[in-house]
C-alpha cells in the first residue's frame, strides 16, 4: 500500500503543478458556474449565482471548490481549490487498485492504478469542473456494483447506494448508473446461466429506487424539473440516425482515450464468457459491470452530443478509462485470453469503428475543451495539415487494432508500460495547451489584473452588458470581481445560467431598472464604447473583442448612459459595406466630430438621425475631417452614422456637448 500511496501523492503533486500553470478558468460557462455556486454556498448557504434563481447542476463540486473560494482570499482559494482537485482525481487510483487486486496480482493491480492517473483527462484537475469528482466516484460506484453482484453482502450494497448517491450529486449524468446496474445484474445472470442470484440484489435495487424517488420528490417540491439545469435534454427531440452516428463516434473516442487494447480486451473476455461461461463470480461481475456502464454511458453521451454539441464530448466518457484498465490487466494476467478468431474479430471491429471517426471534422479548436486526449492530434494538425492528421491517426488506429488481434500474448505484457508512457506524454501536451489557452484568455478579457474592479475599491457594482459576442468575458469578470453583484443586459442575454435583468434606456439616457428591493448600484462596469454619467475610476484593455476594453464608473445616480458607439472595431475601423453609429442621449446643443482615414477608393455617407448630410466619393486613399453642429434637438437622442462601402478607419468619432 505504500507504493499506492506514493503513486497518489506523486500524481497529485504533478497534476497540481500543471494546474497552477493555468491562470484563470478556461471553460465557459461551466467553470464559472461551479465556482460561483461554490462561493455562494459558503457565503450565504445556498446554491445560487449572485443571489438569483439558479437551476441545479451539482452539489459536491460546489462543496469542494467553494470552500477555499468562499473562505480564503480569491487568488489563494483558486490555487488551493485546484490543488484539492488534483488530489481528488488522483484518488481514483484507490478504487481501481482495490478492484483490480480482487482479480489479479498486486503488481498488475498497481499497473491499472498507474494508468488511471496517467491519462490526459486528469488535466481537468486544473479546471473547476464536475469531471474532477466524477472520475474517482464513478470508479468507486462501478467497483461497488461489481462487488454487490458478485457477493451481495449488506456492506457491499450499502456502499453501492452511497457511491451512486455521491456520483449523482456530482453530476446528473450518473443517472445512467441505474439502468446500467440492472443490465449488469442480468448480464451476470446470463453468463452464469442462472437467474437465482438476482433475488439477493433486492436491497440494493430498493435503495437505488429510493434514491430516485427521493430526488424526484425534492425537485418537484422545489418547483423545478427532475433534471435541474439539464431539463431541456428531456424535452428535445432527437434524430435516430444522428444519434446512432454520434454513438459510434463516441465509441471510437472511447477506444482512443483508453488506448484501444483495454476496450478490446474487455470485449474479448465478454464474448468468451457469453460463449463458454465464467466460473469466477468476481470476474463475471466485472465483465457484466464494465460492459453495461460502457454501453449505457456511450449511448447517453452520443445521443446528447448529436443534438447539443455536434462534436466529441470525451470529458463525459473519461471515467470509463479506469474501468477498462482493470479489464486490461485481468486479460493480460489470464494470458491474453481468447481464441485467435475472437481476437481478430474484435480487433477488426475496433479498427472499423476507429476509421469511421471523421477526425478531419471533429479534431478542431472547438473540441479541445471537451477532449483532452485529442489535443495532441490538434497540435499535429496545427503543425502539419489535415491530410497528415488523417494519415497518422489512421495508421496508429490500424496498428493498435492489429497488435491486439495478431501479436502473441507474451509480447502484449508490455502494453501497460507503452500506454503509461503515451498517456504521460499526451498529458504534458494537453496541460501545456490548456495553460497557454488560459493565458491568452486572460489577456483577452482581464488584462494584467483579473481583480481590477475589486482593487479599484468598487462596492455594489453592476455589469452593463451590451451584447459583446465574446460573452465568456462577462463570466470571467464576474468570477474574479466579487464586488460585482448584478448584471444588467441591454436586450442581449449572456448565455448560461446567469441571473440578469433586462434594462431599458430612456431617451435621456436613464437606465430603467425594474424594482427588486435591492440597493441601487454605486458603480457600473461597461464597455469602453459606452459613456456613463459619473467618474471613470478604472479601465482595462481587452484583446480580440469587438470592444477595446472595459471601464469602471462611479455613478452619479441614477444609472444613466450619455453615449454609445456601435459598429466600430477596437482600432476604430468600420468594415464596409457596414455602418458605425454614435448614439447620444439627452442630446440638445453640441457638435459631432469625425476624422476618417480612407484606406481605399470608396463612397461614404454621413447621416445624422437618418438624414444624409454628406455623400462623399473618394477615388483614392486620403484623410477627411468634418464637424456637424446639432442645435435645438429637444433633449432626446441624436445619432451620427458613417456608412462606408469599403474598409474605413476613424480616429475621431465624438460628440461635444454645447
Amino acid at each position: 500500500m505504500g507504493a499506492l500511496a506514493a503513486l497518489v501523492l506523486v500524481s497529485a503533486g504533478l497534476r497540481a503543478w500543471a494546474a497552477l500553470e493555468i491562470p484563470v478558468p478556461w471553460i465557459a460557462p461551466d467553470e464559472f458556474v461551479y465556482g460561483l455556486l461554490g462561493r455562494g454556498l459558503y457565503e450565504h448557504g445556498s446554491l445560487d449565482i449572485l443571489g438569483g434563481p439558479t437551476p441545479f447542476y451539482s452539489l459536491l463540486t460546489p462543496v469542494l471548490v467553494g470552500l477555499p473560494l468562499g473562505v480564503l482570499d480569491l487568488a489563494t482559494g483558486y490555487d488551493l481549490a485546484r490543488g484539492l482537485q488534483a488530489l481528488a482525481m488522483s484518488l481514483a487510483a484507490l478504487p481501481v487498485y482495490l478492484w483490480a487486486r480482487s482479480l489479479v496480482s498486486r503488481r498488475a493491480a498497481f499497473a491499472a492504478a498507474a494508468l488511471a492517473v496517467a491519462v490526459p483527462g486528469l488535466t481537468y484537475a486544473g479546471l473547476l469542473m464536475t469531471e474532477v469528482l466524477f472520475y474517482p466516484l464513478f470508479a468507486l460506484a462501478a467497483w461497488a456494483a461489481a462487488e454487490t453482484i458478485a457477493h451481495p453482502t449488506p456492506r457491499a450494497q450499502v456502499l453501492l447506494v452511497a457511491a451512486v448517491a455521491a456520483v449523482a450529486a456530482t453530476r446528473l449524468q450518473a443517472i445512467v448508473l441505474l439502468p446500467a446496474f440492472a443490465t449488469a445484474a442480468m448480464l451476470d445472470a446470463a453468463i452464469a446461466r442462472s437467474w437465482a442470484g438476482l433475488r439477493r440484489l433486492w436491497p440494493a435495487a430498493a435503495g437505488l429506487a429510493g434514491l430516485l424517488v427521493a430526488w424526484i420528490v425534492w425537485r418537484l417540491a422545489s418547483g423545478e424539473g427532475a433534471l435541474g439545469g439539464y431539463e431541456v435534454v428531456a424535452e428535445t427531440g432527437y434524430s435516430v440516425g444522428g444519434a446512432a452516428k454520434y454513438v459510434v463516434y463516441h465509441l471510437a473516442d472511447l477506444l482512443v482515450l483508453c488506448g484501444v487494447v483495454p476496450a478490446c480486451a474487455v470485449a474479448t473476455m465478454l464474448v468468451r464468457a457469453l460463449r463458454r461461461g465464467e466460473p469466477d463470480p468476481r470476474t463475471r461481475a466485472y465483465l457484466a459491470v464494465a460492459a453495461s456502464v460502457t454501453a449505457w454511458l456511450v449511448v447517453e453521451v452520443g445521443i446528447f452530443a448529436s443534438r447539443y454539441s455536434d462534436r466529441l464530448i470525451e470529458r463525459n466518457l473519461i471515467a470509463l478509462g479506469p474501468v477498462l484498465f482493470v479489464g486490461l490487466v485481468l486479460w493480460l494476467e489470464r494470458g491474453a485470453a481468447g481464441a485467435h478468431a475472437e481476437r481478430v474479430a474484435v480487433g477488426a471491429i475496433a479498427a472499423a469503428v476507429l476509421l469511421v471517426l471523421p477526425v478531419k471534422r471533429l479534431v478542431t479548436i472547438y473540441t479541445t475543451h471537451d477532449a483532452m486526449t485529442l489535443i495532441p492530434l490538434y497540435r499535429l494538425l496545427q503543425s502539419s495539415s489535415s491530410g497528415t492528421l488523417v494519415a497518422v491517426y489512421s495508421a496508429v488506429a490500424v496498428l493498435a487494432a492489429a497488435a491486439f488481434a495478431l501479436v502473441p500474448g507474451r509480447y502484449l505484457r508490455a502494453v501497460p508500460l507503452v500506454l503509461f508512457v503515451a498517456f504521460a506524454l499526451a498529458s504534458v501536451v494537453s496541460s501545456r495547451f490548456v495553460a497557454d489557452a488560459a493565458r491568452a484568455q486572460q489577456r483577452s478579457f482581464l488584462g494584467d489584473d483579473p481583480r481590477w474592479v475589486d482593487h479599484a475599491g468598487a462596492k455594489r457594482a453592476a455589469y452593463l452588458y451590451d451584447g459583446e459576442p465574446q460573452w465568456n468575458g462577462v463570466w470571467e469578470t464576474l468570477f474574479w470581481n466579487e464586488r460585482i453583484d448584478r448584471v444588467y443586459d441591454l436586450g442581449v442575454v449572456v448565455p448560461g445560467p446567469l441571473p440578469q435583468t433586462f434594462v431599458r434606456t430612456e431617451r435621456d439616457g436613464t437606465v430603467r431598472v425594474p424594482s427588486s428591493g435591492r440597493k441601487e448600484a454605486k458603480y457600473a462596469v461597461a464597455s469602453t464604447w459606452i459613456e456613463l454619467r459619473g467618474d471613470k475610476v478604472a479601465q482595462i484593455t481587452q484583446q480580440g473583442l469587438t470592444q477595446a476594453g472595459l471601464a469602471l464608473w462611479r455613478l452619479d445616480r441614477p444609472l444613466r448612459v450619455l453615449s454609445r458607439i456601435s459598429g466600430l472595431q477596437p482600432n476604430g475601423d468600420i468594415y464596409g459595406p457596414g455602418q458605425g453609429d454614435l448614439l447620444v442621449y439627452a442630446c440638445n446643443n453640441g457638435t459631432f466630430s469625425v476624422t476618417m482615414i480612407v484606406k481605399e477608393a470608396q463612397v461614404v455617407d454621413i447621416r445624422i438621425d437618418g438624414r444624409t448630410v454628406r455623400h462623399l466619393d473618394f477615388p483614392s486613399p486620403t484623410t477627411w475631417h468634418g464637424d456637424f453642429p446639432v442645435t435645438e434637438h429637444g433633449g432626446g437622442t441624436c445619432t451620427l452614422e458613417l456608412a462606408p462601402t469599403r474598409l474605413l478607419g476613424t480616429t475621431v468619432f465624438t460628440f461635444a456637448r454645447g
